[in-house]
This record gives structure tokens, C-alpha cells and sequence, in this order.
């Protein structure tokens, strides 16, 4: 179905979903009839031939077409006049007026794209209690619509549709969506806009009203906390950091390496287009040419540049030297007697719109959709259309582009995958205290929000980290005043928020020597194998819990620690005395007293850890999950980030990856971590016990031998080793260099020296064969178990887990596996549902919870269980928030009060 989906999506939107097309040539010159003759059907003939090369090459890297036949025929439904000359004909592409000919044929050809577009907002998008919502019924029911190019919609209705509105939005930006579905509903006053900012309510009538009881984010990261068009809308103004070009690495979908400059090549039509659509919007009277010459005449260099983006689109970007040059000129011209800040020029342009609550962006569309219904028809504009329209299809085509580079489609699994396009949006953005402002009021326009919480780094002091937490405080109350009206009525419903600190893994290179290691001197940690990475977190966090006791108010939003990011980097092992450190008891207090003398239960600090995320082996993944339970100090109300190896379907896990590839050592500690869970049951079978020890013992051999003797090979001496690994690494190192001539000492020492690491992490196939697969059964089910017995929670992120982990749809989510309807036995798992990165993944936590919904319908559960389904999971979203108490509003707001005060003064407290 998804590959079917993106197949439709990449072929419908083909000449505008990059800048593979930019400019439209290729289209113009394959529908110019105006010459006749060998030359000019020869010039057809190879616009149409560059059209299918470039067409094909695209879908099969972004689709899975059965056959060309199937791309050729989709074609014939989307764009039959770029078929035959007879098709173009009836689509009425063959003007009689020879003269207009050429303009007539690309008028028309923008009217087509529009035409498609109105389609496919009218088969998805509707309104609702004014909000956008999701058009989740079966379309045209009543058979009143002559759909001309999407009829395969009225197939689509409830789960079906949510898959292709999810695909559609991770594709292309649906801002431009919705402002062509506003203009065909007569929706032309600005003001519809106000408080309208991205969000598209996905919800059906009953389920939004569950929703509306309340929905609490508990896995957000701050970093990734915007939308696109936040994004977008710094770009287009140039606040970004000078060294973010620099840095963006394009992925395998890009189709222009020159990010800095078709980013300033759309900022200079942006402008050149508002500041158009503002000088002529009375009348339309002037060309965009004609404007551009009355305009800049007087200045060669600009104008002709603007020109020329206009005369020949299919070139090469200009220079950036001369597209910053006109950037600046054209802010002098029209933007130089303001004094007022704005945080997109638009709000420049149409001072008017000052006061609707919304993106620049939203306004400037809003504007564009009002010129071409007003010059569609217009009578002696010939020109007018078609000159605005070239420019406003190259704008989006670099939107578009970009859009791609930075929101993940599911193309390919894995973190690392994830990674580039966590960098290309994250890296974007100045996190100031503008940012926070911005990025909280983005999060709060999903206005069913009671609970957040956001995951920050730590930075290098308390200083730092003070001034942090501060910016952000002072964000979130500036937003309760400006939005929520507190200042009037403290009781008012607002949002609560927390701070989860996080760790961030990072991998270690294997140049080691334990010898080179003195306790003494802190630089050579670096000898010992994340010896200094170790040092490095476990000093984290005590900067952190030292900020909690210099700032006792600030416990109230500090409530969790995390470890985070690429899960292969950075073994379980490493952070266990780190959480140690976290969770000891001298940091904590029962009770601290306010400034104005109140005493206050103290906020614990609750962990969270990514586990089970990403993983070669699936027992990698288990392993990882259970050894955080054990290690790390995790308690009943603890959580563990996505713990996907929990729903993984092992027969289909399987047979999909019937040989493994992974590093040595990572298959070695999946074996004794195994072994060690099956020596504390009296029910393992002989078969496996062989296995078992005969792995261990071969795999120990490959890595071990010539070092110690083979009495040292058994899994009882190896898993004591493994189970040390989880102390203090310098500690350990010390004892052992003091016993090195100790074979269990020298085991241990093994794993801090370069020759045994190389052969650690040499990479080896492993067979799934019979036993493995019923190890792997065996570990899920115990570790279900234990995870539902000890509470701990588990945190769903559906479209992350899609995108990232071992999912392979929506609806084939990990909770299904340890969660089910009714189910009260002990099995079913604590989770909470959340949304990750909702720049990278297009998504927030009420639309999470519908595609929850959704999958439980296509799982065959009906609608009351599943909406009693939904109302259990939203409940444990707000029990299961480290945003723990029940205080009132108004005292709340005492506290955030004192808290920013004392974060402000040390001597306040």
C-alpha cells in the first residue's frame, strides 16, 4: 500500500516536488505547438525524452514502480498533454491565437498544477469547530464530484487515507495545501488565519473529544521541537548561524548540492513577489517584468539579475555575492523606513496583517492565492499570470527541495539514516531565547497540551545551564501572559512543563592501552576504552544536581535525566555509574522552603534512557532495554525511549534478516547476557545449553586466545567479567592494574587494550538459525514480562518508530505487541505515546495517538474498544509524565515566578 501511495504522491507532483524541474522548460518547450516542422517536432520530441530520463530516474529512487509501463500510464491520468499532441489538444494546450501562444500554454500549465493540488486539498482537508481537520470519511460517498485526476481517492477512507495524508505531509509542505483549499471555499479574509499555524487535526468527531480531555508530550526533544516553517521562516530572513551552510551535507534525494544558494535565490523571490503582490494588489495593472523594470532601472546589476531569474529559470544559480547584493537592495528600497522588528519581513510588507496570529508564510500564500483569483479571468492581463507564476513554481519547487533534505520519509532504517536529517534542520536554528518563545508557541497551538516535556543537552556549567533554564522559563511565562491571559486569570488551563536533561551517546575509537592509565592525571582517561567519556557525564550530572541544590525552586522543572542519540555508539555499560551518580541520595532532600517561607515537597529526578531503538540483533535490543533496567537504577515510573524490540515480530524479524552482520564483542555480550538470564530458570533445554557455551566459547576463542588460557573461556568466568563492565571504569582499571597477572583481572584489562578491541569490533555474520530464534522469542517474552512486572514505562513514538526502528508501517506499531484491549493481566506494558522530533517527522502528540487509533481499526478492534483503548493510553500520558503534583494553576505560577526569579539571583533563594 505505502509504495503504491509514494508512486501516486512523487508522480502527481513530479514537475514541482523539487527542482528537478525548476523553471518548467523541459514542460513549456514539450507543449510548444507554435512551430511546426521537423525541427520543431524534433524539439518536442527531446523536451519529452529529458522529461521521462529525469521522471524515471526519480521514481526509482524514491519508489517501487512494478514496471515503466505503470510510471507511463500514471503519467497518462496526471499529464495527458505531455503524452501526444492529441492529448494536448483535447486538454486544450493548442491555442488558435498564435500570438499568445506561448504564454497561453504556460498559463494553462500552472492552472493544471493548481488544479491537481485543489484535488487533492479537497479529498484531505476540511474544517471542523475552526480548526483544518483531516478529511478521514470516504470521499465523494455521494457521487457528486467529477474527480479528473485523483477518482482513486474515493477508494480511500479511514486507516487507507491516513497513510496516504501521512506520506503526502512528509513530502511536501502542506501549507501551500491549505491555502488553495481556503481560496476554493471562498476563505479569502485574512482573519480566518489567526491562530492558525501548521496543525491539521487529524482526529474524527469522537476521538478529538477524548483528546480534548488533555495529552501530555513526554519525549520531545527541544532541538527539534519547531516545525518546518519555523524553519522555513528564519531562513527566508536570514537568522540562522553563519557556519549552518557550511555544515549541511545534502543526502542521496537531493538534486542540487547548492543549498546557500537556492536558499537566498528563494529569499529574493519571496521578496520580489510580496513586495509585487503589495504594490499591485489593488489593481494588478503591472507585470511582475514590467514591475521589476519600473522598480529597478535605475540599478543594471539588480535588475538584470532579477530578470534573468525570470528569462532563464533552467540556468545555474547566480553567485552568491550578487544574490546577497540584491537581497540588501531590495530591503533598502521597501523595508528601510521600519523600525519595528518583525521575525519575517511579510509582516513588513502587510503591516495590515500585524495582528493575526499566525506564519508569515500563511499570509504570503493567503496573498498569492488572492492574485490568481483575481487575474485568472481577467480580461487585457496577458502575461501578468504566467510571468508571476513562473517565479511563485520556482519558489516552491526550492521549498519543496529543501523540505525533503530535512523531514525524514521512510526510505531507510536506522539512527544513522535519522541522523543527517536531524543535523540539516536542527543546525538551522539559533536557540536563543526567540527560539524558545517560538518553539513553545508552536508545541502550545496543539491546544488539548496539559503536560510537556522538553529534552535539553547539558551544557559545560552551571552558569550556563542556569542561563538556559532561565531563557526558556522566561519564554514559557511570556506565552501564559501573551496567549493564555494569566496576568487576568491565574486559573486558566495552560500547559505544565518539565526539563529532561540528556546525555548524548558518543562512540569511542579503539586506540587504548590501560597501562598508559594513571588515576592521577584525568587526561589519561582517554587510554581507557569511554574511560573519558564516562568521567565526562558523570560530571554532567553533577552540574545538574548541583544546579538543584544551589537553585532549590528549580526542582519543580527539572525532572528527568536521559540518555540519548545513536544507540550503537555508546555501550549500556558506560552510563551505569553515571545514573548511579544521578539517583544518589545526597542530592535530595524531602522538603524545600520558598523564598516566601511555603514549604514544598521536593520533584525527584526521574530517568528515561533510549533503549531498543536501533539494533543489529534483536537480542541487541533486548539486552540493551534489560540492562538499563538493572544497571541504571531504573524504578517503577522510570521510562525507557521507544524499547521497539519489545513489538518486533520475531518470525518476520527473521525473515527478513536471515544473516546478521554486527561487531564480534556485541555478539559475545548478547550471549552471556542470554546465558545469564536462562542460569536463573530451571526449564532451558539441553539443545540450547549446547549452543550456547559452544558460541561463547568459540566467539571468546577468536577474541581472547594467546592472551589467556582457555579455562577462561567459560560463560561463568566471561559473564562475571561482562556484569563488572557495568562499574566505574577508571575504578576498575585501577584494581585490576594492581592484579594484572590475575586472569580475571586480565580478562577485564582486555577490554580497555587496542588488540583485543580490533578484534571486538571486526564485524561477523551470524546465522538465524532454529535455536536463535527461539533465544530471541525466550528474551522478548521474559523481558515483556519483567518490564510489566517492575512498571516500567515505555515511551511509543509511532512515525519515529516507523521511520527509524524495525516497524514497517503506521499501524504495525510495538505497542500492539505488549499492549492489548481490555487486557489486565500483567503482560500489558505501562507506555506512554508521544512525538519525538516533530520537525523531522512532521508530527505532534495528538496526531501520534490518531495514528494509534487508526492502527487499532486496522487491527480489527471496533471503534468503542478502541476509542476506550485511546482514552487509557491518554491517561497513562499524563500519570506517567515526570510532571508530577496537583497543584492549582495559580500556585504554579507562584513557583515559576520565584523559580525565574532565582535563577536570575543566586542570593534570591
Amino acid at each position: 500500500m505505502i509504495s503504491k501511495i509514494n508512486l501516486l504522491i512523487n508522480i502527481s507532483l513530479f514537475p514541482i516536488q523539487n527542482l528537478k524541474f525548476y523553471g518548467q522548460q523541459d514542460l513549456v518547450e514539450a507543449l510548444d505547438y507554435t512551430g511546426t516542422g521537423t525541427l520543431a517536432n524534433k524539439k518536442r520530441e527531446n523536451a519529452i525524452n529529458s522529461i521521462r530520463s529525469k521522471l524515471y530516474k526519480e521514481i526509482l529512487t524514491k519508489a517501487a514502480p512494478n514496471s515503466v509501463d505503470e510510471i507511463n500510464l500514471m503519467m497518462q491520468k496526471f499529464y495527458p498533454m505531455l503524452c501526444s499532441e492529441k492529448e494536448a489538444e483535447s486538454c486544450g494546450f493548442k491555442s488558435a491565437n498564435s500570438e499568445s501562444r506561448v504564454h497561453f500554454i504556460e498559463k494553462k500549465l500552472y492552472q493544471h498544477y493548481f488544479q491537481i493540488l485543489e484535488e487533492f486539498a479537497d479529498a484531505l482537508l476540511s474544517y471542523r469547530d475552526g480548526d483544518v481537520i483531516f478529511k478521514y470519511w470516504k470521499n465523494d460517498a455521494n457521487k457528486d464530484k467529477q474527480w479528473k485526476f485523483i477518482n482513486f481517492m474515493e477508494q480511500f477512507k479511514g486507516q487507507e487515507k491516513v497513510l496516504f495524508f501521512h506520506a503526502f505531509s512528509r513530502f511536501i509542505p502542506v501549507d501551500l495545501l491549505i491555502a488553495v483549499h481556503h481560496s476554493k471555499n471562498n476563505i479569502h479574509d485574512p482573519i480566518q488565519l489567526h491562530e492558525f499555524y501548521q496543525h491539521i487535526n487529524l482526529a474524527d468527531a469522537p476521538l478529538d473529544d477524548i483528546l480534548a480531555r488533555g495529552v501530555a508530550e513526554n519525549h520531545i526533544h527541544a532541538s527539534a521541537a519547531f516545525n518546518f516553517s519555523i524553519l522555513w521562516q528564519m531562513l527566508m530572513n536570514g537568522f540562522y548561524p553563519s557556519e549552518y551552510f557550511k555544515k549541511f551535507k545534502t543526502n542521496h534525494l537531493a538534486v542540487s548540492p547548492e543549498v546557500q544558494k537556492y536558499i537566498w535565490t528563494a529569499r529574493l523571490l519571496r521578496l520580489v513577489m510580496s513586495q509585487y503582490l503589495k504594490d499591485t494588489q489593488a489593481e494588478y495593472s503591472q507585470s511582475l517584468y514590467e514591475w521589476i523594470k519600473a522598480n529597478f532601472g535605475s540599478e543594471p546589476e539588480t535588475c538584470k539579475l532579477l530578470l534573468d531569474l525570470y528569462d532563464h529559470p533552467d540556468s545555474q544559480f547566480a553567485p552568491l555575492d550578487q544574490l546577497q547584493e540584491a537581497i540588501e537592495r531590495l530591503e533598502i528600497a521597501f523595508m528601510s523606513n521600519t523600525k519595528e522588528k518583525h521575525s519575517d519581513f511579510i509582516g513588513w510588507i502587510f503591516p495590515e496583517y500585524q495582528y493575526i496570529k499566525t506564519y508569515g508564510e500563511n499570509i504570503f500564500l493567503h496573498q498569492v492565492m488572492a492574485y490568481k483569483r483575481n487575474l485568472e479571468d481577467k480580461v487585457g492581463s496577458s502575461g501578468h499570470f504566467e510571468q508571476f507564476f513562473r517565479i511563485f513554481f520556482m519558489y516552491i519547487s526550492i521549498k519543496n527541495e529543501f523540505y525533503q533534505q530535512v523531514t525524514q520519509p521512510t526510505l531507510l532504517h536506522g539512527l544513522d539514516f535519522f541522523r543527517g536529517y536531524f543535523d540539516r534542520a536542527t543546525d538551522g536554528i539559533i536557540a536563543d531565547q526567540a527560539y524558545f518563545t517560538i518553539m513553545l508557541r508552536t508545541l502550545f497551538q496543539n491546544r488539548y497540551l496539559r503536560k510537556i516535556e522538553l529534552r535539553i543537552s547539558i551544557l559545560n556549567s552551571e552558569a550556563k545551564n542556569r542561563k538556559k533554564l532561565l531563557h526558556i522559563l522566561e519564554s514559557y511565562k511570556q506565552i501564559l501572559i501573551e496567549d493564555y491571559k494569566v496576568n487576568i486569570d491565574p486559573n486558566s488551563e495552560f500547559p505544565l512543563l518539565g526539563i529532561v536533561y540528556h546525555l548524548i551517546k558518543r562512540p569511542d575509537n579503539l586506540d587504548k592501552d590501560s597501562l598508559g592509565f594513571d588515576d592521577a592525571r584525568d587526561h589519561t582517561l582517554k587510554r581507557l576504552h569511554f574511560g573519558g567519556h564516562q568521567e565526562t557525564y558523570i560530571k554532567q550530572v553533577q552540574v545538574i544536581q548541583q544546579l538543584r541544590k544551589n537553585v532549590p525552586m528549580a526542582t519543580n522543572f527539572i525532572v528527568g535525566l536521559d540518555a540519548a542519540s545513536l544507540e550503537n555508539h555508546t555501550p549500556v555499560q558506560v552510563f551505569a555509574p553515571v545514573f548511579e551518580e544521578a539517583r544518589d541520595s545526597q542530592y535530595d532532600s524531602l522538603r524545600i522552603v520558598d523564598p516566601e517561607g511555603h514549604v514544598l515537597p521536593r520533584q525527584s529526578l526521574f530517568f528515561t534512557f533510549h533503549a531498543g531503538e536501533e539494533f543489529r540483533h534483536l537480542n541487541s535490543g533486548l539486552r540493551r532495554m534489560d540492562e538499563v533496567i538493572d544497571f541504571c537504577k531504573l524504578h517503577a515510573g522510570d521510562r525507557i525511549g521507544h524499547g521497539i524490540a519489545l513489538g518486533v515480530d520475531v518470525e518476520e524479524w527473521i525473515r527478513s534478516n536471515p544473516i546478521v552482520i554486527m561487531p564480534r564483542g556485541e555478539y559475545l555480550d548478547n550471549l552471556l547476557w542470554v546465558w545469564g538470564v536462562y542460569s536463573r530458570t530451571t526449564q532451558l533445554r539441553t539443545e540450547t545449553v549446547v549452543y550456547l557455551e559452544r558460541q561463547i566459547d568459540e566467539i571468546a576463542g577468536c577474541i581472547f586466545d594467546g592472551i589467556l588460557p582457555a579455562s577462561e573461556f567459560r560463560a561463568s568466568s566471561l559473564f562475571k567479567t561482562y556484569k563488572r563492565r557495568f562499574k566505574r571504569i577508571k575504578d576498575e582499571v585501577q584494581r585490576a592494574n594492581c592484579k594484572e597477572n590475575n586472569d580475571e583481572e586480565r580478562l577485564f584489562l582486555c577490554y580497555h587494550q587496542e588488540n583485543t578491541l580490533i578484534k571486538m569490533y571486526e564485524p561477523i555474520y551470524v546465522d538465524m538459525n532454529a535455536i536463535e530464534k527461539m533465544m530471541i522469542k525466550d528474551m522478548q517474552d521474559y523481558l515483556i514480562q519483567k518490564v510489566a512486572s517492575i512498571g516500567i514505562v515505555i515511551e511509543v513514538n509511532p512515525s519515529s518508530n516507523e521511520a527509524i526502528g524495525e516497524i514497517n508501517s503506521m499501524f504495525g506499531n510495538q505497542l500492539f505487541k505488549i499492549q492489548s484491549a481490555g487486557n489486565r493481566d500483567l503482560s500489558n506494558i505501562l507506555v506512554n505515546i508521544n512525538s519525538d522530533d516533530p520537525m523531522i517527522f512532521n508530527t505532534n502528540v495528538s496526531n501520534e495517538l490518531v495514528y494509534i487509533y487508526y492502527g487499532m481499526l486496522q487491527q480489527g478492534i471496533g471503534r468503542e474498544a478502541a476509542l476506550d483503548w485511546i482514552e487509557k493510553l491518554r491517561r497513562s500520558g499524563m500519570e506517567t509524565s515526570f510532571i508530577r503534583g496537583t497543584r492549582n494553576r495559580a500556585e504554579y505560577l507562584r513557583i515559576l515566578d520565584m523559580t525565574i526569579q532565582a535563577l536570575k539571583d543566586p542570593y534570591y533563594c
